[in-house]
């Protein structure tokens, strides 16, 4: 089984040969789930993604496979919350920037995606909990924090790597950490294989 979430013309092409190339040998493709241009609905709340779910339930489907987390949802909590309930009951793969290791042990590889959703879950609770009330002196009128970008503990910058890793953009990252382009942009400097094409003149697409 397998989902799609396109968002340019030439996408759904595109990825399902990528998908096809990924299963060659290890899966058998039964039905391609598709959503076009729905990146700002939550997963759970799209027709192809519910079909799919619907559809698996029905079939004893034991595997899905993704192109990748990163493109899930517009809203990492959204795309977390998606790949925590299809977890619970398949094995989900990635065609792209798949960092969860096992292919070959089912058990195992949704093992290790738990407990990555677990581990987002309890840093995302711990932010909540720590993060200072923000006044309204603190705030511009466009609703930009004032003052210099919010610094991020070791956690958090662990945390950073991870998601960035998965293909998560800088521009989502931005949003999921509360942080500025350029503290991303300090903390990947140690990490060039991590920084892709931005170089922090240039904004990317909006997604």
């Amino acid at each position: 089984m397998a989902y799609l979430n396109t968002r340019k013309k030439g996408d759904f092409a595109a990825q399902k040969g990528d998908v096809e190339d990924f299963c060659k040998y290890r899966f058998q493709i039964v039905e391609i789930f598709h959503d076009h241009r729905a990146n700002a609905t939550p997963p759970e709340k799209r027709k192809g993604f519910s079909e799919m779910l619907e559809y698996c339930a029905a079939n004893n489907c034991p595997d899905i496979v993704i192109y990748d987390l990163a493109g899930l949802a517009r809203d990492p909590d959204a795309g977390l919350a998606a790949l925590k309930t299809m977890n619970e009951h398949y094995t989900v793969y990635c065609v792209n920037n798949d960092f969860f290791g096992f292919r070959d042990d089912q058990e195992q590889r949704r093992a290790a995606i738990g407990n990555f959703i677990t581990y987002m879950e309890e840093y995302r609770e711990s932010g909540r909990k720590t993060a200072p009330p923000v006044s309204k002196k603190t705030k511009k009128d466009d609703g930009r924090p004032i003052g210099r970008p919010k610094a991020l503990n070791e956690g958090q910058v662990e945390a950073l790597l991870t998601v960035r890793q998965s293909g998560t953009s800088i521009s989502q990252i931005c949003r999921m950490f509360d942080v500025s382009r350029s503290t991303v942009s300090k903390i990947l400097a140690d990490y060039p294989e991590l920084k892709g094409e931005w170089k922090g003149a240039r904004q990317e697409p909006e997604e």
